[in-house]
């Protein structure tokens, strides 16, 4: 299902002469940390597993290998953001073995569109190309926008960067995307004002985004106004690498204060609801951290939780119309 490079990984081994290997995982991964830790010894190394969260290449957990007295980092299913590392590091992208082409003709003969954008994530990135022939075969020109600053390859989305959909926006009627969840292609949809249809390789089907869009702003707007009946709110700083944002939760703060709210600033690592539960004098939270913490995990936390545009909305400096998506480029 995954192509999780090992040859790849025992070259950097040996070429780095690694004698302790921390590895890293997200959460879907983690069920094949054995299979990680047989490709490392078979390098003739000893290997670590970290397994505290990984929300992806922003997560990079160089420092905590460092404390585990490793020599070397092997990150596993995301692709390098850039982010400086203290210790060799490799990026194993674990893209799928899985073709969309299938799923993709099904969802092309409900199409009326000329002109298509394509996008996703870096594990279907792959089939991009085999993506673009299928539409070509039927008429439509497929178009792929380029990287933004925190993607490293054209036509791949992030959840806090989705650059390479809105720079083709103008030039497309909708958009394809190839993965699987809600996340990723609302965010297209709402950064772009595009239809998108979801193609989804393992499923081997396809489904038109709308009706999640218009359930997901009566969500967002409902959130709104139940942190509206607040006072006293908790500005959300995350020290993870890629989601530190300092500058921009005291900006926050000092907005909302001036609204005459209560704000202060709390800094974690990991921003999950156990971490906030004893934090009684807050009534609702502002995360400036990854974005996707504030939209899928809001079922998660007992109290309101926005994003920063939303909550400039809260205290009347944007208006909720044209939603704005929360990105970090």
């Amino acid at each position: 299902m995954y192509d999780f490079e090992e040859e790849r990984v025992k070259q950097f081994l040996r070429e780095h002469a690694a004698k302790r290997v921390a590895i890293q995982l997200p959460d879907g991964l983690k069920p094949y940390a054995d299979k990680f830790v047989a490709t490392v010894k078979d390098a003739g190394a000893e290997a670590i597993v970290l397994a505290g969260s990984c929300y992806g290449a922003c997560d990079i957990a160089d420092e905590m290998a460092i404390l585990a007295k490793c020599d070397t980092l092997i990150h596993y299913g995301h692709a390098d953001m850039g982010l400086p590392t203290r210790l060799p590091t490799l990026y194993v992208e674990a893209r799928m073995l899985l073709d969309p082409s299938s799923a993709l003709e099904q969802a092309v003969e409900e199409m009326e569109e000329k002109r298509v954008g394509l996008a996703t994530t870096v594990q279907h990135l792959g089939y991009l190309q085999r993506a673009s022939h299928v539409l070509r075969s039927k008429g439509i020109e497929p178009i792929i926008g380029g990287h933004g600053a925190r993607a490293k390859y054209d036509g791949q989305i992030l959840g806090c960067d989705l650059s390479c959909a809105r720079s083709i926006a103008d030039r497309v009627d909708n958009f394809v995307y190839i993965g699987t969840g809600l996340f990723h292609p609302l965010g297209i949809s709402i950064t772009t004002g595009k239809e998108v249809v979801i193609v989804n390789p393992i499923s081997n089907s396809f489904e038109k985004l709308s009706s999640s869009r218009e359930r997901f702003m009566l969500d967002r707007k409902a959130m709104i106004s139940r942190a509206s009946a607040c006072d006293k709110f908790g500005i959300l700083v995350s020290i993870k690498p890629g989601q530190f944002r300092p500058e921009l939760a005291s900006r926050l703060a000092s907005e909302f204060r001036r609204s005459g709210r209560i704000a202060e600033i709390l800094v974690m690592d990991e921003i999950i609801p156990e971490g906030l539960e004893d934090f009684r004098g807050f009534e609702a939270f502002v995360c400036t951290a990854c974005p996707r913490i504030a939209i899928d995990d809001a079922d998660r936390f007992n109290r309101p939780i926005l994003n920063p545009f939303e909550a400039m909305v809260l205290i009347g400096r944007e208006s909720f119309k044209p939603y704005k998506f929360d990105e970090i480029v």
